[in-house]
């Protein structure tokens, strides 16, 4: 007698189809089966139609889940099968009488984890076919081999899967965690587990497919937030099939904010896709009859439009629970607390990059905007009363914030730091609005006198948000601070281009801000639970003077690197002027998007990881090599890759009009890659507790950059931008020089960290020459090839390079990878 293999059929409202799924099941030649039916909580006859079959025919049996979810009943299958060969069979697919035995002879070869057979969908409506064509077509579903395949091969991932029952249960079963795409996420474990999967096309499974385009939309919406959770949970899982659709919906955004820039560069994203769509619609169609043809385009759009959407759903909203025993591995040798800190860092990277990509995206957008709507003068009056308020804002909390990520959580401290927030800020505002015509009058601009006043009210608003801004960094709570920046960044670009368009000027920009201030403070108090009491104010030497301790040497630090990082503002504009500061400051304000602001993200991160870990010196070393291996790879590409880009960049983006930019956007891009070569010492000199040693290397730095300025303005801006850019890379080899000796860390390692990024600046340089000083045509076009080169560039260097570089940034992102951050290595 034949063995015995259990059949399991989930199924949930399907009083329709359940019948026709049952009878293929039972004509089948292989007779020893246990047909096992589970129920989902249905509302409809699908219950009473399967105890019906259970009455005649005794290898059927019924059994209830009672919370609905596939996985929930394949589990519960699982627990009751008594066959060596577990098949699953969906409720609404039929299949042919020998395909038990051809599972079987597969798997009793011993060869296969699983097998599984091609889906063919079942159309019974017009716009039935259509969908199940288009899930037929290569266009739709990329390389799911299991739609459209024709051979049998080896694959990632099997449809209604039959897997030996022994396996399974070793595995652990299926994720009751995910409510879709579970089984590609068991499919992956058992991949992982060292089995392997078997596609043959000769077992077809009817399928019934969706019949209308409003429910396919639905269905690959929930598949897509289904795939989020497994991306979530595996990140190495996720195949390049599954991230084209949410990367088209993402360049359709990004295309529609810059529709009222570059129209022709926005167009681009959507032309390719709908040349796309047509020649698939027409190729496929040739299949179809005449009713089914029309629906056939926005089948493939709902697929793809549906799937993307619900990715994106569910990266943000959706929350995958904790592990359950059954699916947890063991921890790797060096977890434990380095494991969390590794996820922590991996988690706040990932959301301080996408605050970063998004919110200086919408910054970008707006900027570009507002250019073509201002004139140069106007901006640069407006760059002049930034000027003091950017050096204000960053001692208004004398560096207590930074402190009370340092030290130990302590309601006292929060409300001794939040005093001193609003009372610093306080004594700014009032000083800033009786200096304000001083101001006006060292740039000589005196209309710039209101601006001034109406700007210092900024400082008052961002130490509302600096407690919990800091409490947030704390506990590495990285989401509620990307949704406050981006609703900063929003809220602010939205108001002044609205404003900038009914006449308001360079005021436009002012009052933006202060909107923008006043939103990302509201946001960031809703994410925390602190809340002060009616006594707050009330200052205790015990919990003030640890924060001042520490925070007033931050502060002195902060104020000197941004007086360092900001003096050619104030010398550009008093004496280039307005019109010049203009020019200069919209220069620089790529390379700041691009380079600059990517080190603040990991700036943010990379500081309270480097207080966790400053009394372990091997992960403390191991990290921050690391991470000055990725910066200065990083920070030199885009450096070099902005410098030859330059001239486009201004045209494309800004217009004509912003022509004298050209040169200052050269020089400060490479300012900023050599920048990036001496950004690491910054946070490890506060993650160990020396912030002094920043106040002494920025004494050095101020001595040197601003007679290189004075000198170099007597060259217009092209002379302070080169100036800028020649005395970045000395300065940062000796800020590298005196990590090596405080951190103990060889000088001969810190180099071989940083030769890649020599490499890699050679590798973008050659590969974009070609596209800025020999192709001729629009200059949108000539630009995004310049970047299509830029990237193949870079990537060609470090595979020659660094060739180690690549799999370990892919294994860091994998978890329970051998190779982690440096910080959280044992």
């Amino acid at each position: 007698m034949s063995e015995l293999v259990t059949v399991v059929v989930p199924a949930r409202n399907e009083e329709a189809n359940i019948g026709p799924c049952l009878q293929s099941i039972l004509k089948q030649d292989w007779a020893n089966l246990q047909v096992l039916v589970i129920d989902g909580a249905s509302s409809d006859r699908t219950a009473a139609i399967i105890r019906e079959f259970a009455r005649h025919d005794r290898r059927v049996e019924s059994l209830v889940n009672p919370e609905g979810t596939i996985p929930g009943s394949l589990n519960l299958a699982l627990r009751a099968a008594r066959g060596s060969w577990f098949i699953r069979v969906d409720a609404h697919a039929s299949v042919p009488p020998d395909y038990v035995r051809r599972l079987v002879h597969h798997l009793e070869s011993g060869d296969w984890g699983g097998v599984g057979g091609r889906k063919d969908g079942q159309g019974i409506t017009p716009a039935g076919r259509a969908i199940a064509a288009a899930m037929a077509s290569p266009f739709g579903v990329g390389n799911s081999t299991y739609h459209h395949g024709r051979r049998v091969r080896t694959v990632d991932h099997i449809p209604f899967g039959a897997y030996p029952t022994a396996l399974v249960r070793e595995l652990g079963g299926w994720d009751e965690r995910l409510l879709a795409n579970e089984d590609f996420e068991f499919d992956y474990r058992l991949r992982r587990h060292g089995g392997k999967l078997l596609f043959d096309p000769e077992l077809k499974i009817g399928w019934q497919c969706r019949q209308a385009v409003p429910d396919l939309f639905h269905q690959y919406r929930r598949y897509g937030r289904g795939k989020a959770d497994v991306a979530r949970l595996h990140p190495a899982s996720l195949q390049p099939r599954h991230v084209v659709a949410p990367g088209l919906l993402g360049s359709w955004l990004g295309a529609l904010l810059l529709l009222p820039v570059v129209r022709m560069l926005a167009a681009l994203p959507f032309a390719v896709y709908l040349l796309g769509l047509a020649f698939a619609t027409a190729h496929t169609s040739r299949g179809l009859d005449r009713r089914a043809r029309p629906y056939l385009a926005a089948a493939f759009l709902a697929m793809h439009v549906g799937w993307g959407l619900g990715f994106w759903e569910g990266l943000i909203h959706r929350k995958v629970g904790r592990a359950t025993a059954s699916h947890e591995s063991p921890s790797p040798s060096g977890g434990g607390q380095g494991g969390g800190l590794a996820r922590a860092a991996l988690n706040g990277v990932a959301w301080q990059g996408a605050s970063f990509f998004a919110g200086k995206a919408l910054v970008l957008v707006s900027t570009a905007i507002l250019a073509r709507l201002l004139s140069p003068t106007a901006f640069g009056v407006v760059a002049l009363a930034l000027v003091f308020i950017t050096f204000a804002d960053v001692v208004t909390d004398l560096g207590v914030a930074q402190a009370l990520v340092f030290f130990p959580a302590d309601r006292r401290r929060n409300d001794a730091a939040l005093v001193v927030c609003l009372a610093v800020s306080g004594a700014f505002v009032g000083l800033a609005m009786l200096a304000a015509p001083l101001v006006a009058s060292f740039f000589g601009h005196p209309e710039i006198t209101g601006m001034f006043r109406v700007l210092s009210l900024a400082l008052l608003v961002r130490a509302t948000g600096q407690v919990p801004d800091a409490l947030l960094r704390k506990s590495l709570r990285f989401r509620p601070r990307t949704i406050a920046e981006l609703n900063r960044a929003l809220f602010q670009g939205v108001a002044s281009v609205v404003l900038a368009v009914v006449g308001y000027g360079p005021w436009a920009i002012i009052d933006g801000y202060l909107l923008g201030c006043a939103v990302w403070s509201l946001l960031l108090w809703r994410a925390v639970p602190y809340r002060p009491d009616a006594s707050f104010w009330r200052l205790r030497g015990a919990g003030l003077r640890p924060l001042l301790r520490f925070g007033a040497p931050a502060a002195g630090t902060a104020f000197l690197l941004c007086l360092v990082f900001n003096v050619d503002y104030l010398i550009v504009g008093r004496l280039l002027g307005a019109r010049a500061l203009a020019y200069y400051t919209l220069g620089f304000r790529i390379p700041e998007l691009v380079i600059i602001s990517v080190f603040n993200v990991i700036s943010v991160v990379a500081f309270p990881l480097f207080s966790r870990v400053r009394d372990d010196e091997q992960r403390l070393h191991g990290g921050y090599l690391f991470g000055l291996r990725v910066q200065a790879i990083y920070g030199v590409a885009a450096g070099v890759g902005l410098a030859m880009a330059a001239p486009m960049i201004v045209h494309v983006v800004f217009g004509d009009r912003w022509d004298p930019a050209i040169v200052p956007l050269e020089a400060l891009a490479l300012y900023a890659a050599f920048r990036s070569l001496g950004l690491g010492p910054h946070e490890a000199f506060r993650g160990i507790g020396r912030p002094d040693l920043l106040v002494k290397l920025s004494l050095l730095r101020f001595a040197v950059v601003v007679p290189a300025l004075l000198i170099g303005v007597k060259f217009g801006i092209a002379g302070v931008s080169w100036a800028q850019a020649a005395a970045a890379l000395p300065l940062a080899l000796i800020m590298q020089a005196v990590a090596s000796r405080v951190l103990g860390i060889p000088l001969a390692q810190i180099g071989r960290s940083l030769r890649p990024a020599v490499a890699v600046s050679l590798g973008v340089a050659l590969a974009m020459a070609p596209v800025r000083f020999l192709m001729v045509g629009p200059e949108s076009i000539r630009l995004a090839l310049a970047i299509l080169a830029g990237v193949a560039g870079a990537a060609l260097a470090i595979a020659i390079a660094d060739r180690r570089f690549t799999a370990e940034i892919t294994r860091l992102v994998v978890p329970r990878s051998d190779v982690r951050l440096a910080v959280s290595a044992e």
